[in-house]
C-alpha cells in the first residue's frame, strides 16, 4: 500500500484504493446479490467492530471479561495469506485501558472520543492517548451492547441488565436522558448521517427507528433477528441493512420514507453464519462479523468458510462492499470525499507533498 506522508492524503489514498482494487474471492455468504462484493476482512482474532482511527484503522471492542475487554486495532494493510490460505488486516495493537470494564461495543463520538457501554455505565476513552485510564461518564450500566454517535455530537446507547433502556448522553453538558424502553433486547444501535436512529431488536425479532432526539418513530418486526444495522440514506429509496443472526443480511427499503413501514424486504445475503453487532466504514462498506454461537435462533453449525475452502468454528470479520460507490453511510463525523473528487484529492496530494511517499512491505 502507498501511505503519504500527510495524515489526510492517507485517509483518502486508502479509501480510493479499497474503491478500486479487485475483491478476494470470499466465500462465507453461499448467496451474494451480484451488485455487492464480499471480502474476509479479519479473523480469527475477533472483536466487535466500530469505530475507526484517523489513519483509517478498524477498532473493535473485545467483550466479556476473559480475555481482559481490550480494543484491538486492525492494520489497514493486508497481510498476505495470513490464515487459511486469507489475505486478511491482522490485529497491528492491542490496547489495554486502565479501568475499562467489560462490555461489547464501541463508537467514535464527533468530539474525537472513543464511548463504550460497559458493566459500569458509559464510560470515555482517548483514543489520542491510550495511557489515559477510561472514565465513566454515566452510572448506567448493563451488559453493554449498542452504542452509536448522533450528527450533532450526543451519544447514543442502552443500558440495564436487560439492554432494553435507550439513553442519549450530551458530552457537552454531561446531561444524560432516558429517551426509549424496548420490550426486549437491543442490541446493536446504528445511526445515519441524517441524525436517525436505528435499534436491532434481537431479542423480539424487531426494528425500532427512533429521531435524533429519542423520539419514537416506528417499529416493524422482522424474521431473521437483526443484530448489526447500517444506513443507505441516500439511496432512491432509502434503505436500511441488517446483519441477521440467521446467516443472512437482510435490506429494507423505505419507499413511502422511515415514517412508514418498509415497502420490500430483501435478502442480499445468505448461508452465513450468526451474524452479530456490525459497523460501517469510511470507504462506506458494511462490516459484518460471522460467529458460531450453537445454533442460536437458527444460526449456521460453523463460523466461517475460509478462502481455501476450509470451513471451521473461528470468526471473522467480513466486507461487503458494493459496485455502486458509498452504498451505507460512512461513520458518523467522518467526512468522505465525493467520488469524482478522490483523484482530485490525490493529485492534490501530490502536487502539495510532490509525490513524496512511502512503500510498506
Amino acid at each position: 500500500m502507498i501511505r503519504f506522508t500527510h495524515s489526510g492524503c492517507f485517509v483518502v489514498a486508502s479509501i480510493f484504493i479499497s474503491l478500486t482494487a479487485g475483491q478476494l474471492p470470499a466465500v462465507q455468504f453461499s448467496f451474494l446479490d451480484p451488485a455487492y462484493t464480499q471480502e474476509i476482512y479479519a479473523g480469527p482474532n475477533v472483536g466487535l467492530p466500530g469505530a475507526w482511527t484517523s489513519a483509517n484503522q478498524l477498532l473493535a471492542r473485545k467483550g466479556g471479561t476473559s480475555p481482559p475487554p481490550d480494543i484491538l486495532e486492525y492494520s489497514s494493510t493486508q497481510t498476505i495469506n495470513a490464515y487459511q490460505g486469507t489475505n486478511l488486516h491482522q490485529v497491528a495493537v492491542t490496547h489495554t485501558i486502565a479501568n475499562l470494564q467489560p462490555g461489547n461495543n464501541l463508537a467514535m463520538a464527533t468530539n474525537g472520543f472513543l464511548y463504550l457501554p460497559t458493566s459500569v455505565g458509559l464510560q470515555r476513552v482517548d483514543p489520542n492517548n491510550w495511557a489515559a485510564p477510561a472514565v465513566t461518564v454515566t452510572t448506567f450500566g448493563g451488559p453493554g451492547y449498542g452504542v452509536n454517535a448522533l450528527p450533532n455530537g450526543n451519544v447514543v446507547y442502552n443500558a440495564n441488565s436487560f439492554s432494553t433502556d435507550i439513553h442519549i448522553y450530551n458530552p457537552v453538558t454531561f446531561s444524560d436522558s432516558l429517551v426509549y424502553t424496548s420490550p426486549g433486547l437491543i442490541d446493536d444501535i446504528e445511526t445515519s448521517i441524517t441524525g436517525l436512529i436505528a435499534l436491532a431488536g434481537q431479542g423480539n425479532n424487531s426494528i425500532t427507528l427512533l429521531n435524533s432526539s429519542g423520539g419514537l418513530i416506528q417499529t416493524f418486526n422482522t424474521l431473521n433477528f437483526p443484530d448489526g444495522l447500517a444506513f443507505n440514506t441516500t439511496a432512491t429509496p432509502p434503505a436500511l441493512y441488517s446483519n441477521d443472526n440467521r446467516g443472512t443480511i437482510t435490506r429494507y427499503d423505505f419507499g413511502s420514507g422511515y415514517t412508514a413501514p418498509p415497502t420490500a424486504t430483501t435478502i442480499i445475503a445468505s448461508g452465513g453464519s450468526y451474524g452479530d453487532i456490525a459497523s460501517t466504514g469510511p470507504d462506506c462498506a458494511f462490516y459484518v462479523t460471522q460467529f458460531f454461537n450453537n445454533n442460536i435462533n437458527g444460526s449456521a453449525s460453523f463460523g466461517t468458510h475460509w478462502d481455501n475452502g476450509a470451513t471451521n468454528n473461528d470468526p471473522s470479520i467480513i466486507r461487503i462492499g458494493s459496485k455502486n460507490v458509498c452504498m451505507f453511510d460512512h461513520p458518523v463525523g467522518f467526512n468522505v470525499p465525493e467520488p469524482g473528487a478522490v483523484a482530485i484529492v490525490l493529485m492534490g496530494c501530490f502536487a502539495v507533498f510532490g509525490g513524496r511517499r512511502r512503500v510498506d512491505g
